[in-house]
């Protein structure tokens, strides 16, 4: 209930604002508020009305719509604040799927705003770059309801205000995600007529969207089963990060003694230094999280749909209700029995359902550590031998290097493809560090503006960004962004000449995957960073401690071999080579 005295609370609106002004009103009354994107369009009147709010508004242009997204995706995930993207429709649509798609699917909160190009008067009659769909023009609202959680239409002043603040509550209410408002022009020109218009409040304090809270009743039945438990293990997603329970959840497990698993988006919510890590499981996990998860009598889940990658296609090696029970923690009742049915459902915001379940579970203790460390001696850990020749740069051996060297506190972030597996199995996680990964669509291009979010965000942390070298090519624009807003930030290129992935899953029968060699280390020091060349282990740990001494973008582009594949990392659970071509002998 808001108790706040009448006369302190934020006034209604006056006739005197245009749509415009209002949306960079409702925008300077966020926590910290932050714009990323590209003025165009009518959305030129937005950021004509936050040059007035820019002592309260952080605005970054950068060279392109998806730069925009990912870095909105990225600081969204970091903080559980939805950050805002400013741009023309038809190239946030055209350009910046991928943030945005990202978002929906990995359950960041973002807000877009976004104007239709309309063309007033003629809108009907198809102008250039209108999106109001119609004979001779695209449909943008259309087409965004199909990544974002909810898209609005704002027709006048007071929609663009009154949809601007919904958007905010959309993207943080329940699972968080990407909300679009599109503005039609005389949404954004046109000025709030309060009397005939509904009133209006800056600066309200919605109750819906403060975390939702499990019932007693939810925790203290979570509590009863798992006191009957022999060997609980905790399974850690990505909601962990977003309900910024990473301390809770150390807490929990260290107060029970119970072992701590994360899914692939999950990992980095949990220290895989820590004595009851097990590292990450599913499909391409450690073999140790794999064996200790399977051999489970409770599954707690904490923030995480349990996807098929996360267990391995269903493998009941690794999950198998018949044999196991679960309780799921989430704050979407939808994720909740999704796929697998849970004896207990928290529905609740993690940072506040752990502390509350370890409390009220009591002195029980689950012999974890002593679980952990026989899996680890069976099974194996971050212990493979290097794999680098003198003539040969193991992909996997650079990110080895990476998890030694860097300080316990980086951000290290990757792109799609091979590189990710590599930063799944390789690089360690320690305490107070993350790891961000495109978890959602899968995307090349995420890895350079995930990184600049995260520099922007925590100055004065290592931040590094790995990529190979197709998705290096796909965000030059981000390395140009990146050195134009002054961020201190690493990247490092495994450069193999090749579409790992594909290449690798074409067994020889290569075509459309191999790629020119290019100077990617002149090509950065021409945008203004500065660069490195590796081609040996030696190499690269002097590049890496180089990049730590820089003052802005580093660049390091590591000459790796083609022989790490990502067959090589697929767990044994994954027993099927779907991802390869069949061939010409070969059938389904």
């Amino acid at each position: 209930m808001d108790n706040t005295d009448a006369a302190d609370r934020p006034p209604a609106t006056t006739s005197s604002w245009t749509g415009a002004q209002a949306v960079a009103q409702v925008i300077a009354t966020q926590q910290e508020p932050v714009v990323y994107g590209m003025p165009g369009g009518h959305t030129m009147q937005i950021y004509d009305a936050l040059y007035t709010l820019r002592d309260r508004v952080e605005v970054s242009l950068v060279r392109q719509e998806s730069v925009a997204t990912v870095m909105a995706e990225a600081r969204g995930r970091l903080t559980g604040r939805p950050a805002f993207v400013i741009g023309q429709g038809a190239w946030v649509l055209g350009n910046a799927g991928i943030g945005i798609m990202e978002a929906h699917l990995g359950a960041s909160p973002v807000v877009l705003l976004i104007d239709a190009t309309d063309g007033g008067s003629f809108s009907h009659q198809g102008p250039y770059q209108a999106g109001y769909g119609g004979h001779g023009a695209y449909d943008l609202a259309a087409a965004l309801k199909a990544i974002t959680k909810q898209t609005f239409v704002a027709n006048d002043a007071t929609q663009a205000l009154q949809m601007t603040q919904l958007a905010v509550k959309h993207a943080v209410t329940g699972e968080p995600g990407p909300v679009a408002v599109v503005f039609h022009s005389r949404a954004l020109f046109g000025r709030i007529d309060t009397a005939t218009q509904p009133p209006s409040y800056l600066g309200r304090v919605d109750p819906a969207t403060t975390p939702r809270l499990a019932t007693e009743a939810m925790i203290d039945s979570a509590a009863q089963l798992l006191r009957t438990a022999e060997r609980p293990v905790v399974i850690a997603g990505n909601g962990v990060r977003l309900a910024q329970a990473e301390g809770g959840l150390a807490a929990f497990a260290d107060a029970l003694d119970v072992p701590v698993a994360t899914t692939p988006a999950g990992k980095g919510t949990f220290p895989e230094n820590h004595a009851l890590a097990v590292g990450v499981m599913g499909s391409f996990g450690h073999e140790t999280a794999n064996r200790v998860v399977g051999e489970a009598d409770v599954l707690v889940v904490v923030g995480s749909k349990l996807g098929a990658s996360d267990t391995a296609n269903a493998n009941p090696q690794l999950i198998d209700l018949g044999r196991q029970r679960l309780v799921h923690i989430d704050v979407e009742s939808l994720n909740v029995s999704w796929i697998w049915p849970s004896d207990v459902a928290v529905l609740g915001d993690a940072g506040d359902s752990l502390p509350r379940l370890r409390k009220a579970v009591g002195t029980a203790r689950f012999d974890g550590r002593e679980r952990v460390a026989a899996a680890r001696a069976s099974c194996g850990y971050f212990d493979r031998d290097p794999a680098s020749g003198q003539s040969e740069l193991s992909g996997r051996d650079v990110v080895a290097v990476l998890s030694a060297d860097l300080p316990e506190d980086a951000v290290v972030t990757c792109d799609a493809g091979e590189n990710r597996l590599f930063v799944l199995r390789e690089f360690q996680s320690k305490a107070g560090g993350t790891v961000l990964q495109p978890n959602g669509g899968g995307g090349m291009g995420y890895a350079i503006p995930s990184a600049m979010a995260a520099a922007a965000l925590r100055p004065g942390r290592r931040i590094v960004a790995v990529c190979g070298d197709g998705g290096y090519s796909m965000t030059l624009t981000a390395l140009m962004s990146a050195v134009e807003l002054g961020l201190k930030l690493t990247v490092v290129v495994l450069d193999n000449g090749v579409l790992g992935w594909v290449h690798s899953g074409q067994r020889g029968r290569v075509i459309a995957s191999t790629l020119s060699d290019f100077d990617y280390g002149g090509i950065a020091a021409a945008m203004g960073a500065e660069s490195r060349r590796a081609s040996t282990v030696e190499e690269f740990r002097e590049a890496l401690g180089a990049s730590a001494r820089a003052s802005g973008v580093f660049v390091i582009v590591a000459r790796t071999s083609t022989k790490d594949r990502y067959q090589d990392i697929m767990s044994s659970l994954n027993t099927d080579d779907v991802y390869a071509v069949l061939g010409e002998d070969m059938e389904p």
